[in-house]
């Protein structure tokens, strides 16, 4: 599941720890970001696709991209013409990796980038998350 900004959620510690309930991976969520602003159960998270979505980490509701995603009726912000407006160059800084999806999702679509990323020969990356 990519998140609005193309972040794969099912890397995101805080996504495992809410669909494992393993709250030592939320508190490691809590204590990575944001100097612990947030606690482990803001970190509370299933993606932030639905744009319905109920639980959803508190930063991650507010996050500029979703926001703008939402507004405009898209998927994804790879979806929009606008796609390398300021706000997705700035927050992309801290998601590289998500950036880098959404790039391929846009390049190729979503089943060739699923299918590209199975087949590669690079071995997986750990996600910093």
């Amino acid at each position: 599941m990519l998140g609005y900004c193309g972040i794969n959620c099912e890397e995101c510690t805080a996504y495992k720890g809410t669909v494992t309930t393993d709250m030592s991976l939320l508190e490691k969520s809590a204590g990575s970001f944001w100097n612990g602003a947030y606690s482990a159960q803001e970190w509370v998270c299933l993606g932030c696709t639905p744009a319905d979505q109920p639980f959803i980490a508190k930063f991650c509701a507010k996050c500029k991209i979703r926001v703008c995603a939402i507004a405009k009726g898209l998927p994804n912000c790879a979806a929009c013409s606008d796609y390398e407006v300021r706000a997705v160059v700035a927050s992309r800084r801290a998601h590289r990796r998500g950036r880098k999806a959404a790039q391929r999702k846009r390049v190729l679509g979503a089943e060739a980038d699923l299918v590209s990323r199975a087949t590669s020969s690079e071995s997986p990356r750990k996600p910093k998350v």
